[in-house]
């Protein structure tokens, strides 16, 4: 059984769904065959970021409904080792009995799957993914993204492994001014253990038109600590000026 993730956020706009893109481009440094399941029902996006969006027949709902994994499933031509499964352009169609069947499915052929949830706090579906998964929460360095964080902390189901947060569009000028507060005091207010910090980036932004993400950037290499750290290597946290 490989790594199974779940991306969660409080609030739409902190870029869990671009996070979510690059861990796979990290991952696939690392030689992993990884899955992504857009679970965003109506609002799906992952088939935008990575560009595969023209190919897409069928969705995550067509599978749920029978039409064979391998048929819902669209590779990356640029990166072999990247498949995405696209949420239902319609909202309601995912079933948890139904979603946790293809889980276990899907655990047993990648060496890493990574659900991406809607933003919010709609937990329904989420203890049919399995009690292995890692849930991550990214979050802004702003108070307002802070806070919704903490508010998805209290109210994430139990799990083996603890969840984790993820700072995305960090800005060391912020904090060095005190304009946004120390990583210890967002540690400390939103009620995860850090996992890792990711830099304000156009490459993550540009995402949606250039699908991929420059591997010499400050961004990558974040995500790809982060990658790393999620697979088992020990990989300390950079100065906060370097990251």
């Amino acid at each position: 059984m490989g790594i199974c993730l779940a991306t969660t956020s409080g609030k739409g706009g902190t870029g869990k769904s671009t996070v979510s893109c690059g861990l796979s481009l990290a991952f696939a440094k690392l030689n992993k065959s990884v899955l992504l399941v857009d679970m965003d029902e109506g609002l799906r996006c992952l088939d935008l970021l990575l560009g595969v969006d023209h190919k897409v027949v069928f969705d995550l709902s067509d599978i749920l409904n029978g039409v064979a994994i391998a048929d819902g499933t669209y590779t990356l031509p640029q990166n072999p080792l990247i498949s995405v499964i696209p949420a239902p352009r319609q909202i309601g169609n995912i079933q948890a009995d139904a979603l946790s069947t293809f889980a276990k499915k899907v655990k047993s052929l990648y060496d890493v799957v990574i659900f991406d949830f809607p933003a919010g706090l709609d937990f329904s579906l989420y203890s049919a993914i399995g009690d292995d998964a890692q849930f991550l929460t990214v979050c802004n360095p702003d108070p307002v993204s802070v806070r919704d964080a903490a508010a998805v902390c209290a109210s994430l189901p139990q799990n083996k492994n603890a969840a984790r947060l993820i700072i995305n569009r960090f800005d060391a000028e912020y904090i060095k001014k005190k304009i946004y507060s120390n990583i210890d005091d967002i540690i400390d207010m939103s009620g995860f253990r850090l996992l890792g910090i990711v830099p304000q980036s156009s490459d993550l932004m540009l995402l949606s038109i250039t699908h991929n993400i420059n591997k010499k950037t400050k961004a990558f290499k974040a995500l790809y600590r982060i990658a790393r750290r999620l697979s088992d290597y020990e990989v300390r946290l950079p100065k906060i000026k370097k990251i």
